[in-house]
């Protein structure tokens, strides 16, 4: 049976082939969606654990919004008020309150804006992967910057080197350059906190400098049971907020979930697609194959042949489609992850795409029982074929 069905699909290659096409497509789609949602749900939690505090104190607004900006070192419009951090620091639940200034340079020439994080020795006890790769791993003059990796490689700098910014009319020490981390650190400059306040204006960092300017507090807790009470005396500062790392994670996949959501309901079309390909595809080898179907039946076939002959062509045609399917989505998923990296808002450093075999061989299941379901009509119809239409086409 296996050769027959072999010989009965190379008889019509542009009709399968375009089966196939349809099915590996559909395939590729599923697998890349699967491996989206868990790559972004494991790169998101691995760079929050990473971030090193349960939570944030940032200006008021969105807060979700404030605080994926503040992880990823992007600016913020806002400030908090002059007495945030003494009303942290004071707060008897909070092991280490670190002060955050960040601002954003603009280099219109280059077509690039730069991140500037001012930071006290405080971070250090948040950012445990804070190493010089060269050079010193902290400041010793007001006037000294270091680097992430990313950043001393776009500026082609070294640990000694001058390094002068236009867009503050001001030069800095190349104190050191960090080892790379995988977060949005590789790509910043980081500068004393004074400095930094003394460099940024209030609100668009163009004007005269704020001395106690803060854009956020990141706080780690002495024991984190104690993070529903600590949110709740600290949301009481005025102009300020409290959110906390974990609920931003719910929020971001839930988000992502409304999202994966949408994408699934067109791949689902995807997968509708390809079953009424393959429907299509056996019905009319059905109709073609009427006279060598009913001669079959004549010379000795039964019904349930018929049918198992039509049933494995379609797994065949499924199964191919599936192997198709999963090397498109290893070949190119990486690319699609580069480009969709672009588009996601807040995307962790770290790779999106988690392609793993269990994810293929679910999707793969599921197409071969979308493929099996759309062939029991034209089986069922090839096998209720009356042998005496042999001897009427004669």
């Amino acid at each position: 049976m296996f050769v027959l069905v072999l010989r009965n699909l190379a008889r019509r290659p542009l009709r399968n082939g375009l089966t196939l096409a349809g099915i590996a497509v559909a395939m590729a789609v599923l697998v890349t969606i699967l491996a989206f949602g868990e790559g972004y749900r494991q790169a998101l939690r691995r760079e929050l654990e990473q971030a090193g505090v349960q939570m944030m104190l940032v200006p008021l607004g969105c807060p979700y919004d404030a605080a994926a900006r503040v992880l990823k070192n992007n600016t913020l419009e806002n400030s908090l008020p002059a007495n945030a951090l003494d009303a942290v620091r004071n707060d008897p639940a909070v092991a280490v309150a670190a002060p955050l200034l960040m601002a954003a340079c603009p280099r219109q020439n280059e077509r690039r804006t730069d991140m500037w994080v001012g930071l006290d020795r405080s971070a250090l006890l948040i950012k445990p992967w804070w190493r010089a790769g060269s050079g010193r791993a902290w400041f010793t003059k007001q006037d000294d910057v270091i680097l992430g990796a990313d950043a001393a490689a776009l500026e082609m700098r070294a640990p000694g080197d001058k390094f002068f910014s236009p867009e503050r009319h001001r030069e800095f020490h190349v104190a050191g350059i960090l080892e790379r981390s995988g977060t949005a650190d590789d790509s910043v400059f980081f500068i004393p906190l004074e400095t930094a306040q003394e460099m940024f204006g209030p609100l668009d960092g163009l004007r005269a400098g704020q001395a106690d300017r803060l854009t956020a507090i990141a706080i780690r807790l002495k024991e984190p049971t104690l993070i529903r009470e600590a949110a709740a005396r600290l949301q009481k500062i005025p102009g300020a907020q409290v959110v906390t790392l974990t609920e931003m994670m719910g929020t971001f996949l839930n988000l992502l979930g409304a999202v994966r959501t949408l994408v699934v309901a067109l791949a689902a079309v995807a997968v509708v697609v390809s079953a009424l390909s393959i429907f299509n595809t056996l019905l009319g080898a059905v109709l073609e194959r009427t006279n060598e179907l009913v001669v079959m039946r004549a010379v000795g076939a039964s019904r349930s042949q018929i049918f198992g002959l039509l049933v494995v062509e379609s797994l065949l045609l499924t199964l191919i489609g599936n192997i198709a399917g999963a090397i498109l989505a290893f070949a190119l998923g990486p690319r699609v992850e580069a480009l969709a990296g672009n588009w996601i808002p807040f995307a962790p450093g770290a790779s999106l795409l988690a392609l793993s075999w269990a994810d293929v061989l679910r999707c793969g299941l599921l197409t071969l029982v979308v493929g099996v379901g759309a062939a029991l009509y034209p089986a069922w119809r090839a096998a209720r074929l009356q042998p005496a239409l042999a001897m009427k086409s004669e």
